[in-house]
């Protein structure tokens, strides 16, 4: 696929399917840097990645975010990650790229798990609409 040609994707939340969350570290992790135990913060309220308020767990000497603490995005149908638990599926920033690409991390913080979201053709799924991202977010999905 040329970086130009964008991907359209529709959901038809008639049919979706009720998902059972994986759940969120339950004790704050190891950087897969430094090994240090993740310290708690919380997202300011400005905020304009939708996250405003969201708790995560982040690596003070290395300065390296390690995972949010909340179910969104815990879909225990993700791919495992290198923990071999259940990936978390995030959005990139709106100021990565026009478009919002969709991957999955490690939903627990303790790996450095990185995976585009690809369709079955193999093309990066993205998100070029706020409208969507907003809806994705609210829905948990991400």
């Amino acid at each position: 696929m040329d970086s130009d040609q964008t991907v359209t994707v529709a959901f038809d939340i008639e049919s979706s399917r009720l998902v059972q969350l994986a759940p969120p570290p339950q004790a704050p992790p190891r950087c897969p840097r430094c090994r240090r135990t993740g310290v708690e913060q919380t997202t300011r309220p400005s905020n304009r990645k939708g996250n405003a308020g969201r708790v995560y767990y982040k690596c003070q000497p290395c300065n390296k975010f390690l995972c949010f603490i909340d179910h969104r995005g815990n879909d225990p149908s993700n791919p495992p990650c290198h923990c071999g638990v259940s990936s978390k599926t995030q959005m990139a920033g709106p100021e990565k790229r026009i478009s919002r690409g969709l991957h999955y991390v490690c939903r627990l913080g303790c790996c450095d798990f990185y995976q585009p979201y690809r369709n079955g053709q193999g093309q990066h799924l993205t998100v070029s609409s706020d409208d969507l991202a907003e809806h994705l977010i609210k829905l948990r999905i991400v």
